[in-house]
């Protein structure tokens, strides 16, 4: 027999086997995979799809912080729905840094001027047959308490999606934001209502990075 060969091919095998345990290594570093997801927009109460709405997914979970647990959204994935109401939320693995993570979970948000969520809806995201419905806001005589109530509803949307963001994808929820201010300028009238709106272009400037100015 060939010593040499016989040497080469048990360096060879060394080689490959230091490889995976590398690779192997390396993936232990990262935390979970979420693959893509799916779901649609339509309307509560006559099923009619909704198109060109803004869907935003939010990865959130809880971090230690001294004796105590915070929640904190780690992760923004943003997108539109199509003609037919269906949308996608892309593949993605969070990085080390959030693999210690407790209670994790995905909490999608939908948006569409003159229009709330229904109660029907779960904010949870599911990767299959998911449906987000939407309808119009509750009817108030009172105009004023109309506008009000509707402006503490886009400033709780905004509340809700902030959630002590982490990463670097917080810039994702800029296409939400804009569409959020914008109503709010169209339906502002007092001085009060205009306080909200520059307090939600706050928020916008909060989200916006250096490369989308």
């Amino acid at each position: 027999m060939n010593i040499k060969a016989v040497t080469i091919k048990t360096l060879n095998q060394s080689f490959i086997l230091a490889v995976l345990a590398l690779i192997m290594s390396a993936c232990g570093l990262l935390g979970s995979r979420y693959s893509e997801m799916h779901g649609r927009v339509i309307h509560e109460i006559h099923d009619k799809p909704l198109s060109n709405t803004v869907v935003v997914a939010l990865w959130k979970g809880k971090e230690k912080n001294n004796d105590s647990e915070k929640e904190i959204c780690y992760h923004v994935e943003s997108t539109k729905s199509d003609d037919k109401g269906f949308f996608s939320i892309p593949e993605w693995r969070e990085p080390s840094s959030f693999s210690q993570l407790k209670d994790k979970s995905i909490h999608v948000f939908a948006f569409r001027r003159y229009y709330r969520t229904s109660e029907l809806t779960s904010q949870i995201i599911t990767p299959k047959n998911y449906i987000y419905y939407l309808a119009k806001p509750r009817h108030i005589e009172n105009e004023n308490k109309a506008r009000e109530a509707r402006l503490r509803y886009l400033q709780l949307l905004v509340g809700k999606t902030t959630c002590d963001l982490k990463g670097e994808s917080r810039s994702n929820l800029r296409p939400l934001f804009i569409e959020v201010i914008e109503e709010a300028e169209l339906i502002a009238v007092s001085d009060k209502d205009r306080q909200v709106v520059e307090k939600l272009k706050g928020w916008l400037t909060y989200v916006t990075s250096e490369e989308d100015n």
